[in-house]
């Protein structure tokens, strides 16, 4: 086994930033619905456990009528973006998820409904939402 793989497996868990932990136990026993409880559950995962240098694309822009993007960059930082070809000209940049979650995407004129993000990825029920996609981890394996 390759020794970056080995020392990026064994990373000891990352420490959440104050807002994603209060986010995370917020959440608790308040989803509205077995999506949403996954999302959560997976997401505190990924910021504790998988950290992400060449990013994690969660919610692509060519998967969705909307064209939003969600890019998880480290370990809780965030993109939220719009359009296909935009290359980063319509997205915000963000230190935590739960900033993220709160982004209004009608004020950034990404869509024309009055929606945070939580309740965009509500409203779809979370089936943009690919887990599947941090890239080192990919990497990782292909060098075991």
């Amino acid at each position: 086994m390759h020794y970056r793989t080995l020392h990026f497996m064994k990373r000891e868990k990352h420490r959440l930033s104050r807002e994603d932990s209060a986010l995370f136990e917020s959440m608790k026993g308040r989803y509205v619905s077995e999506n949403e409880a996954e999302f959560f559950r997976k997401m505190q995962h990924k910021e504790e456990q998988e950290i992400t240098g060449l990013n994690e694309l969660l919610v692509s822009e060519y998967e969705n009528d909307d064209e939003i993007y969600l890019v998880r960059e480290y370990y809780e930082e965030y993109l939220v973006g719009h359009g296909i070809g935009t290359d980063g000209a319509e997205e915000e940049h963000v230190m935590t998820l739960s900033d993220a979650l709160s982004l209004n995407l009608k004020e950034l004129g990404f869509i024309d409904r009055d929606l945070t993000l939580l309740e965009w990825l509500r409203e779809s029920g979370y089936r943009y939402v690919n887990y599947d996609r941090n890239y080192d981890l990919k990497r990782g394996s292909q060098e075991l």
